[in-house]
């Protein structure tokens, strides 16, 4: 069984950028994740462009600097985390999920974990840091036919819709791009979203080019409806208002619907959770839960977030509070973030 110090669960920016702070402390993490350094970030359409600025989403004090001195892609984030890693020899294990997680006795955890081929492991450490996110699976409808094939939870490569019938269901960041990059990509577009008009803090570049093409009748908005029931060829919509159904003939469905995060190593850890989010209770000054010895970091210590309040970009201090607290530190000061759009 192997021995280690520190593992951070979760390999996305926080979770990276906190190893390189405890490691500036002499002291050594091990970062663990049940899929790619950033995976998050993976999953996003190609070429998504972020909605925060360059200087909100460098970590570890390394700027992250585009070549078109404009908001960053999803490529470029993706090569700048790399070379984060690569720079601080960070310890990242990928694809190598954590399946078990027990506290032993005071000094310490045990864990188990499964690697893509299936190969499992056993490890012990004094500490744990869970960085593992909150959009850890897609949220559901539970409608029928839900689970069919030609139903998506992530839009992927927007080319495989051309010449096809593309029922969308949502009206925020995600559902919105993907409207306007399938529409290009040559996809009859429809928009299903519940609410009377698209959300208000759709990116500020995307929203008036959907809502030309919402006006033009290249894509169809269907506002204030809702699915109820997707079949092989079809789907049937209903009226928010009213509740009339119609039935859509479709190829795909695209649910941007949102994600929900993953608890359950705080639950099998039993670290106290709150709200119907399972925010994360937690000392503010350390970041450590209501069990000694673990700490949260990043998204993950909101829970499911219903309207994002916990971003990259305000969750940097959250690495500086755990190195500083399994160093012996003074806490830092707060962070003082200048308004800009995206705030």
């Amino acid at each position: 069984m192997q021995q280690l110090e520190t593992v951070i669960v979760g390999a996305g920016p926080i979770g990276i950028e906190t190893a390189v702070e405890l490691g500036r402390r002499g002291i050594s993490a091990t970062v663990f994740d049940g899929g790619a350094i950033g995976q998050q970030v993976v999953d996003f359409p190609p070429r998504t462009r972020w909605f925060s600025s360059p200087e909100r989403l460098g970590i570890a004090g390394v700027p992250f600097i585009t070549p078109s001195h404009e908001k960053g892609t999803r490529e470029e984030y993706l090569a700048y985390l790399r070379a984060v890693v690569d720079q601080f020899s960070v310890d990242v294990r990928t694809f190598e999920r954590i399946e078990s997680l027990r506290r032993i006795d005071d000094s310490g955890f045990q864990f188990s974990t499964k690697t893509l081929s299936g190969l499992e492991r056993e490890y012990q450490c004094k500490t744990v840091v869970l960085a593992t996110g909150g959009t850890a699976r897609p949220r559901r409808l539970g409608i029928p036919g839900e689970e069919m094939p030609h139903v998506h939870r992530t839009i992927g490569e927007p080319h495989r819709f051309h010449g096809r019938k593309l029922l969308i269901v949502g009206g925020r960041n995600s559902a919105a791009e993907a409207a306007v990059v399938a529409f290009r990509c040559g996809a009859q577009v429809t928009l299903s979203y519940r609410g009377p008009q698209l959300y208000e803090r759709v990116k500020y570049w995307i929203r008036p080019e959907l809502e030309a093409m919402i006006e033009s009748g290249q894509v169809v908005a269907a506002f204030n409806t809702t699915p109820k029931r997707i079949e092989a060829d079809s789907v049937v919509l209903a009226s928010c208002d009213s509740g009339v159904e119609q039935t859509l003939p479709i190829d795909d469905v695209l649910m941007a619907i949102g994600f929900e995060s993953d608890m359950s190593l705080f639950e099998s850890l039993g670290v106290a959770l709150e709200g119907d989010d399972c925010r994360v209770v937690h000392d503010e000054a350390t970041m450590c839960t209501s069990v000694p010895g673990v700490y949260v970091a990043g998204t993950a210590v909101a829970g499911t977030q219903h309207r994002f309040r916990v971003y990259i970009e305000n969750a940097h201090i959250h690495a500086l509070r755990i190195a500083a607290a399994l160093a012996g530190e003074q806490p830092p000061p707060p962070p003082v973030f200048p308004k800009l759009p995206e705030s």
